[in-house]
């Protein structure tokens, strides 16, 4: 989805003024039992609030939240419509957690989408903060439809099950539109016409109110994904409350193209650098993976793939790969990494062996994680489309009735160069996932009534004296680099683009199924909100050691097509041990790349056996005849300290044919360049070696 949970031109990079003062915390007190404390005591920040508590901070009352980690919960009355302010109202809630120090200020932090609840994210951005927590507030705020701001509940939407490029999605949406304009109801009793009452400007003028009930001095705007194009929106109307802004995986609000032609040729560009970068994928991927990506279009364009595969709860199921699935992929690419580590690996073993396996299991997971949404309160399909369809440029012209739509869309599409969404057709990039680009989602959408772009105001968007720090992956294609530099210029001369290596969309929030490149992005997040007036000066040097994605050079089926390890002065194993010992570590690594999209700890291996996983932090797998490729098992544990990255295996290899190897391996996933080491005897002769991670 444009998550908005998308290059090459330089970044603007100017000096700014001197470094602004800190503002002041807000008053807050906290109010309990009189027979406990005083209404004026705050309660440490350490301390977990209970119930009872609760805390008033600007003329604001906040009650103690029910989630964890536990914070302070709110929620103000907005109109829904502001141009009726005697009508409906719309409550918009957010979460308060105060620094665990002496306050010198406060982040507010907007989630993306558009749909996600921010508050669904709130460990997230405590996570995000880190070190800052000590001396910045953190106030996670909903837009209005998501979370905790009346979250929109299309149902239709939210059991929806099938393509998002069919006509019985696209009623779908139109239904929930149609539910929107029959929700809520004037004083005359007629209906509020509200589908396009849930865009960024209102939710803007949310923020702005809440801000200023809560009496905060400046804040700190964070944004990622859609939440960019929020704070763009945000910064350009009310800077007077802003001390700096951060955008995270940003796109441009003013200018969009509504093909978004930059994602499919940064797509291209991010797979050819991801192998690139890994030595395993630069040195025996047979072929360079957008060639392999466009053979096997042409391929599934005539015969589909259809296999048995393991789903993400571990049940066996039936995949069908079509082109569509492809366009998916290639899609979710930008915000998936394990599609970038295996897509072109996986065609290799489609157009060269017939080996469909790897293919199958990649596009259930991908498709099974990236294309399913929660439902409501963490995430709205409905606020999706309320924004998509109101805020964002179409192929068709919203005012016209839907037939008409249809037409003028058939009509952009035909009008597109033959080779301009290559190695698709325009129509094909057009039907994909509608939560990653709405191309046809809006088609039955209700035409707009209401006129409120999101930005009215022209570059420079920022003040000269608003530090704005716009951060972005170098393989994001969802929401692209060069997009994050055209922002960055219109945002103006107090704005600078900082690009980071090896990662794919957003920068500084810690993915759970990939830990560790976050923390050149959240460096430069903490060092940015810490002192924002030394913009110019931010160090960058971590953007020279962001670790690459351990992208696949093949998928080999038999132990005989394994690279062997590299043998080490002593080793007396031979060849076949070396190359079981690297079907070893790859059975650990596939394992490390499939756990985060898991609904269980349990997991079968790619060609059989089975593995399973406990603990969070640190996390043992452990590995029964669990077979990477056919003729051999691994057995044994692994350990993954998912807070350093060490990685740690015992494992004993048994080959169909020869003798078993026993082998120690360690590496560290947040290497810029990991080696594993391996240690270990086969028939009793000792094995030394080294590989690059598979």
């Amino acid at each position: 989805m444009r998550r908005i949970s998308t290059g090459g031109a330089r970044g603007v990079v100017v000096a700014l003024a001197a470094a602004l003062a800190v503002p002041a915390a807000p008053a807050v007190a906290a109010s309990l039992p009189a027979a406990t404390a005083p209404a004026a005591s705050l309660p440490a920040a350490s301390a977990l609030p209970s119930a009872s508590q609760s805390l008033q901070v600007g003329s604001v009352r906040l009650s103690a939240c029910e989630t964890n980690p536990t914070g302070w919960c709110g929620k103000v009355a907005e109109p829904l419509d502001r141009t009726d302010p005697g009508g409906p109202t719309i409550g918009v809630g957010f979460e308060w957690y105060p620094a665990t120090g002496t306050a010198q200020g406060t982040v507010v932090a907007v989630d993306g989408g558009p749909g996600w609840g921010s508050t669904s994210s709130r460990s997230g951005y405590l996570g995000l903060l880190g070190p800052l927590r000590a001396q910045r507030n953190l106030l996670v705020f909903d837009l209005r439809g998501t979370g905790r701001s009346q979250p929109i509940n299309c149902s239709g939407l939210t059991n929806f099950h099938g393509s998002t490029d069919s006509d019985a999605f696209r009623q779908a949406v139109a239904s929930c539109g149609d539910q929107l304009d029959h929700t809520w109801k004037r004083s005359d009793g007629s209906w509020a016409h509200a589908a396009d009452l849930f865009g960024t400007a209102n939710a803007a003028r949310d923020l702005a109110d809440v801000l200023q009930r809560l009496q905060l001095p400046k804040v700190d705007l964070y944004g990622d994904s859609y939440g960019t194009w929020f704070a763009q929106t945000y910064a350009s109307r009310y800077p007077q409350t802003l001390r700096s802004v951060t955008l995270d995986a940003s796109y441009e609000v003013l200018g969009l193209n509504p093909w978004y032609p930059t994602t499919l040729t940064t797509a291209h560009t991010a797979f050819d650098l991801a192998c690139r970068r890994s030595p395993a994928c630069a040195a025996a991927a047979p072929r360079d993976p957008w060639t392999a990506i466009t053979q096997l279009a042409a391929q599934l364009r005539t015969a589909p793939i259809t296999g048995a595969t393991t789903d993400l709860s571990g049940h066996t199921v039936t995949e069908t790969v079509t082109v569509a699935t492809l366009v998916d992929l290639v899609a979710n690419a930008g915000f998936d990494r394990s599609v970038d580590k295996s897509l072109a690996a996986a065609a290799d073993a489609v157009l060269d062996h017939g080996d469909s396996a790897p293919l199958l299991r990649l596009a259930a997971q991908s498709i099974g994680y990236d294309n399913t949404m929660p439902a409501p309160p963490s995430y709205s399909d409905g606020l999706y489309f309320a924004v998509a369809c109101t805020d964002y440029p179409q192929l068709f012209s919203m005012a016209a009735p839907p037939a008409q739509r249809a037409r003028q869309l058939q009509q952009a599409e035909a009008g597109q160069p033959a080779d301009a969404f290559a190695p698709f057709t325009a129509a094909e990039w057009a039907g994909v996932n509608a939560y990653t680009d709405a191309f046809t989602g809006c088609l039955g959408w209700p035409a707009p009534v209401h006129s409120d772009p999101p930005i009215t105001a022209t570059p420079p968007l920022a003040p000269p004296d608003l530090p704005v720090l716009v951060l972005g992956g170098d393989l994001d294609s969802l929401t692209p680099a060069v997009g994050g530099q055209r922002v960055a210029q219109q945002m103006g001369p107090s704005a600078r683009f900082v690009g980071v290596p090896n990662l794919t969309h957003i920068t500084a929030m810690a993915d759970p199924a990939w830990p560790g490149p976050e923390a050149c992005g959240q460096n430069l997040y903490r060092q940015f909100t810490a002192d924002p007036g030394a913009l110019a000066s931010l160090d960058t040097g971590c953007t020279g050691s962001t670790p690459p994605i351990p992208t696949l050079a093949t998928y080999p089926e038999q132990l005989a097509d394994v690279v062997p390890a590299t043998a080490q002065p002593g080793d007396q194993a031979g060849p076949d041990a070396l190359s079981a010992a690297a079907t070893g570590v790859a059975t650990v690594d596939d394992a490390l790349g499939r756990w985060g999209y898991l609904d269980s700890g349990r997991d079968s291996g790619l060609r059989g056996g089975s593995w399973s996983a406990s603990g969070n932090g640190r996390t043992t797998f452990t590995f029964s005849a669990a077979r990477w490729v056919a003729d051999a098992s691994t057995s044994g544990t692994a350990v993954w300290d998912r807070s350093d990255g060490s990685v740690t295996a015992r494992l004993t290899v048994r080959p169909a044919q020869g003798p078993d190897v026993t082998v120690n391996a360690s590496w560290n996933t947040f290497a810029a360049d990991p080696t594993v080491t391996l240690t270990g005897t086969s028939s009793g002769a000792p094995l030394l070696a080294t590989m690059s991670t598979p």
